[in-house]
């Protein structure tokens, strides 16, 4: 939102924090609880998002800067006008909300994971050898350190980074579970899920279980070379799963990427 340092930013800080507390929390909404004081810090932060897109578009409409180059997400959002037929802009509402969802993986979850994956290689010091290794010298090094190699696709390399990135991931579980909702009676291996009953997926139960992956708290990148880089499936979900697999995946393993690549060629 190229908001700089200032008043504004310490209360959308102080609000995104307190929200984030209860991302994952019993469901019990009455004064004073978790939930409760987290959707109320949404509210407030909601409204603060809202007045700084408002303020932009304002600007923006008083130079006639509507096809100008965009500086930041809430321009890009402001720009779009949906399909080349359409005239109609996103509301405000719908921008604000989008905003506030992207601050989670810009400011939580992949920072965290970069900062694991920087743990982990400290606890690993072949892999951190391998990693620099291949991450030296010619363009090859972006290949092996797994950027993708067509722009929207899922194409991967296979090299070091990716099996780090994989590893870090599994072993992070920084969303280590999602609550669902069962829209129907639902049987699953002989148990009911009765309908409108709420259901905790957990990802770390799926990460850690023996009977998926070997020494499951040990960090092995190298389990991948038998594994494969596949995202979707059934015993690596970081980032979730069928319809609701995360948009941003390759997103989020491309900045990691380039993280760890810096990291490695820059520092010792």
């Amino acid at each position: 939102m190229s908001v700089g340092p200032g008043e504004d930013l310490n209360f959308l800080k102080k609000e995104f924090e307190e929200f984030l507390k209860g991302l994952i929390c019993l469901p019990i909404k009455f004064p004073g609880t978790r939930l409760y004081k987290s959707l109320k810090a949404k509210e407030r932060l909601l409204k603060m998002v809202r007045k700084i897109v408002e303020e932009r578009k304002l600007t923006m409409e008083e130079i006639s800067d509507e096809k100008g180059v965009a500086k930041d997400a809430v321009d890009v959002l402001l720009r779009d006008n949906g399909e080349a037929n359409e005239k109609q802009s996103l509301s405000l509402d719908f921008i604000s909300s989008n905003i506030i969802e992207m601050m989670i993986p810009g400011e939580e979850t992949v920072p965290m994971a970069m900062t694991l994956a920087v743990k982990f290689l400290t606890d690993s010091p072949v892999a951190l050898k391998q990693l620099t290794f291949e991450s030296q010298g010619s363009r090859i090094c972006w290949e092996n350190l797994c950027l993708p190699t067509r722009v929207g696709t899922s194409s991967l390399g296979c090299g070091t980074g990716l099996k780090v990135i994989n590893e870090t991931l599994r072993m992070a579980n920084i969303i280590n579970g999602v609550w669902r909702k069962a829209l129907k009676d639902v049987e699953i291996k002989g148990h009911l899920i009765p309908k409108g009953w709420c259901v905790l997926t957990s990802f770390l139960s799926v990460h850690m279980d023996e009977e998926n992956y070997d020494n499951p708290y040990q960090f092995d990148p190298w389990r991948w070379e038998k594994m494969g880089a596949a995202i979707n499936n059934n015993i690596f979900t970081p980032f979730g799963g069928g319809q609701r697999l995360c948009p941003g995946f390759e997103l989020s393993r491309l900045e990691i990427s380039i993280f760890l690549h810096h990291l490695v060629t820059t520092y010792e």
